[in-house]
């Protein structure tokens, strides 16, 4: 069986932005964290051991395996899973290296107003961990 590569690029793929061109590229890369995370969020859906696949190139990110991925509301309370988010969105900002990390927040706080100002709204647990993030 012959398999294709998911993501080709000429420079190759990394886990790690640190390991992406420095500049826009990287800058890129964070975005792309962020959108990735507001739109499962959005959608209600986390996921644990999230799996990037970065061009070191160019910043795009490709994330995958999401077997472990899930609904926010799974329990049979109808409650959120704050630690599952919490843990969740831990784990997309780990991926963020420190020197990314105020252009980071600060994209972050405006993707999340853009997308509330759409009428989405997230539940407390979604907002209160967003909101730990960029008070911390």
């Amino acid at each position: 069986i012959a398999l294709t590569p998911v993501v080709e690029s000429p420079r190759g793929i990394t886990s790690s932005i640190q390991y992406v061109d420095s500049g826009n590229a990287q800058q890129i890369a964070a975005k792309c964290v962020v959108e990735t995370m507001v739109g499962m969020l959005r959608a209600n859906i986390i996921t644990v051991d999230v799996q990037p696949l970065i061009e070191m190139n160019t910043g795009k990110v490709l994330f995958i395996d999401f077997t472990e991925a899930r609904n926010i509301f799974e329990g049979s309370d109808g409650s959120a899973d704050a630690a599952g988010i919490v843990g969740f969105c831990s784990e997309m900002m780990a991926l963020i290296p420190e020197s990314l990390r105020d252009f980071t927040i600060s994209y972050l706080k405006e993707r999340v107003e853009s997308v509330e100002m759409e009428g989405v709204v997230f539940g407390d647990a979604v907002k209160n961990v967003l909101e730990s993030i960029w008070d911390d």
